[in-house]
């Protein structure tokens, strides 16, 4: 328990080290900001491959279907750390931030075909900060500032429900003794070797609630006191209710026998998310000031205009991902996987009843593109030391944001990494995550911005001992 209670707090010393600011990026000023990479910490270290990921000790909110393979209840905690640089061919600026990237409750009983979920995971990430400068009056400077915050949450309660497709072998109840012990064992026998031969389909559904704001505030400031600046705050919030269905197939390719027992084997894994499109309810609010700037202070003066809570929709287009993998597992339970996904979400017919507000100019098609690989050298049982219980992973992909600026549509390019290593001192299935990517985004091309990135996420997957589970109502004081 000390050595659990350590490691929260690591995690919590290690966020709090960046700012609480949770991005800066000038192209987030557009939309509700720039979206974020749906997954795990797993998903990141695999080029953010979320929708087939396959992993019965981690929650993974972004394919509802999932929550039917967990072995067991899972508490997942995340917290995320960026550090990024901005070119734009002449100068360059840096930045460092963090935020809690996931709090999240898997729910399964053991056995079980079902399995219940829900957590929290930022959506969007508006932060920006703007500044030109100009000349009035041959002898006036002139600055403009546009500067934003906030950003869309997620919180998700999701149920998922697993098919096995084949009957179980009928039992004999008339038998007694020795005879009942016998058949009963060969009954177990043949049902575990029915669900490693035979194909297993998961379906889930998520429902999704949005909420959270974006904040703009556009200043125009003069040097000079007799000159009154100006001030415009406009803030739209968001808050309405999406739902997610996701898929999960998963079948053998190819067995290899060993006297009765499966000794190797090759699975396909297929799988598939689909996000509803809807109008969602948001509000505006903006604000219009007249205000005096002189030594490092701004004084309201006036009071020029004001929008209180004007109602109308926001549209989220539907989103799809499609996912596919290979799993072989081999001699003394070393275990690969090879995955690949493809998401998609089409903000060219976005609309809005605030889009001025938003700053939107003309959004285009997201996409994206990941290739992950996994490797655990040996099964729990035939492990030497803590290294070969280690999962290791590395991924690459490619992202077409929905920002365009011109004719330039702002492109994401990646690799990453990381790994889930077991926490012995639990006595459970509690692993501690890391996974970290580096990439870069954007052009310096057209009087644009490149940007430099490295993420990293770092997180615990805790599971109950099995002799101590929870959730568990008490039957003898």
């Amino acid at each position: 328990m000390k050595k659990l209670s350590l490691v929260i707090a690591l995690i919590s010393i290690t966020v709090a080290a960046w700012t609480q600011s949770s991005i800066s990026n000038v192209y987030s000023r557009l939309g509700i900001g720039l979206l974020e990479q749906p997954g795990n910490v797993n998903s990141l270290g695999m080029g953010g491959i979320s929708t087939v990921s396959f992993d019965n000790n981690a929650l993974n909110l972004f394919n509802p279907a999932s929550y039917s393979h967990l072995s067991r209840t899972v508490l997942q905690l995340t917290g995320k750390g960026i550090q990024s640089s901005l070119n734009n061919g002449e100068s360059t600026v840096r930045y460092r931030g963090g935020q809690i990237q996931e709090i999240g409750l898997g729910l399964k009983k053991t056995g079980s075909p079902w399995g219940f979920a829900m957590g929290i995971t930022p959506y969007s990430a508006v932060g920006f900060n703007l500044t030109s400068s100009g000349v009035v009056n041959d002898s006036t400077t002139v600055k403009y500032k546009n500067d934003g915050s906030g950003g869309i949450n997620r919180f998700v309660v999701g149920v998922s429900r697993s098919f096995k497709l084949y009957k179980n072998p009928a039992q004999d109840t008339t038998l007694r003794g020795t005879a009942r012990f016998n058949s009963d064992n060969r009954w177990k026998e043949i049902k575990d070797s029915l669900e490693l031969v035979s194909p297993k389909l998961s379906v889930g559904l998520n429902i999704n609630y949005l909420f959270g704001s974006v904040r703009n505030e556009r200043k125009v400031e003069y040097n000079n006191t007799r000159y009154f600046g100006t001030r415009i705050t406009s803030r739209t919030s968001i808050s309405d209710v999406l739902l997610e269905a996701g898929l999960h197939y998963y079948m053998p390719l190819q067995l290899t026998w060993d006297q009765k027992k499966i000794k190797s084997g090759t699975y396909l894994m297929l799988a598939a998310d689909y996000m509803m499109g809807s109008d969602l309810n948001s509000t505006f609010d903006e604000l219009g000031e007249l205000y005096l700037y002189a030594n490092a202070r701004e004084t309201v003066v006036d009071t020029s205009y004001q929008i209180l809570e004007q109602s109308g929709t926001f549209a989220i287009p539907q989103r799809i991902s499609l996912g596919a993998g290979i799993m072989r597992v081999g001699t003394e339970g070393r275990l690969w996987q090879y995955s690949a996904e493809y998401r998609v979400q089409d903000w060219t017919s976005f609309e809005s009843t605030f889009s001025d507000a938003l700053g939107v100019e003309s959004l285009s098609k997201y996409q994206h593109l990941g290739f992950g690989i996994e490797l655990t050298p040996k099964g729990s049982e035939n492990a030497n030391n803590l290294f070969e219980r280690t999962t290791y992973r590395i991924g690459v992909r490619n992202t077409d944001t929905y920002v365009t600026l011109g004719e330039t549509q702002i492109n994401q390019r990646a690799i990453s990494a990381g790994f889930s290593m077991p926490m012995l001192a639990s006595r459970s299935s509690s692993k501690f995550n890391f996974g970290i990517e580096y990439g870069t985004s954007g052009t310096i091309d057209g009087e644009l911005i490149k940007e430099n990135f490295v993420n990293f996420q770092i997180g615990l997957s805790l599971t109950p001992y099995f002799l101590n589970p929870w959730f568990v109502q008490r039957q003898y004081d």
